[in-house]
């Protein structure tokens, strides 16, 4: 669920990473971290950090929208490993 609002001065909304460096604004759990990935790249989303494992057990990348936030996906590991 990805909650919204409107702001009432956007020049106030700003990218969470301009704040605290490599901090996304949403993360987004998925079941097929790969397909997500393959399907993001295929729709021309701009990459902001490309699929790997993290030390903290996902399978994640980021992209970033047009206003420049941040977004990640993660599958979790167990999860990747379990079906493959």
């Amino acid at each position: 669920m990805i909650l919204l609002a409107l702001a009432s001065d956007p020049t106030k909304i700003v990218p969470n990473w301009k704040i605290v460096d490599k901090t996304c604004n949403a993360y987004i759990r998925v079941d097929d971290g790969d397909a997500i990935y393959a399907e993001v790249q295929e729709r021309g989303a701009e990459i902001d950090y490309e699929l790997y494992d993290t030390p903290w057990g996902f399978r994640e990348f980021g992209v970033q929208d047009p206003d420049g936030h941040d977004i990640a996906f993660g599958q979790p590991l167990t999860q990747a490993a379990d079906e493959g």
